[in-house]
């Protein structure tokens, strides 16, 4: 009997435990891509459900569905966030102005990650995705 009550006061237990513990999801709070040479400029923006689109001439904003936000979130974590700053670009168009002169900077929680300089039309691979999902929530 001693046995039958000391074995369910330790499952109990166990399962009190093992029920608190909290599941702990990255929050992606903020997407930013800019791009720039002379005389032209673009930037996006992710927010939430928003995406900002600034040109030197326009500007523009558009609401994003739920299921278009789990893709990015989804493709934001099968990034190394660490190592985007180390990324090499596999052109350098940009340093003769050949190509907008690239970076994409993403807050996760409370940390920053900032990719190394890229040319716009050729990100990095590990990038490329991102890049293409940004553009087509522009659109």
């Amino acid at each position: 009997m001693k046995n039958l009550i000391c074995l369910t006061v330790i499952c109990l237990s166990i399962i009190n435990c093992s029920s608190q513990k909290k599941i702990v999801k990255s929050v992606i709070k903020e997407i930013v891509y800019k791009a720039h040479t002379r005389g032209s400029s673009e930037t996006i923006i992710v927010n939430d459900y928003t995406v900002h689109f600034k040109t030197n001439n326009s500007s523009k904003t558009n609401t994003i569905t739920k299921k278009e936000r789990e893709v990015l979130d989804e493709i934001i974590s099968s990034i190394a966030l660490e190592n985007i700053k180390n990324l090499k670009a596999p052109t350098n168009k940009r340093l003769y102005d050949g190509a907008l002169h690239a970076s994409i900077e993403i807050t996760v929680d409370n940390k920053h990650y900032k990719s190394s300089s890229f040319d716009d039309d050729s990100p990095p691979n590990e990038l490329k995705k991102l890049m293409n999902t940004l553009k087509e929530l522009i659109k």
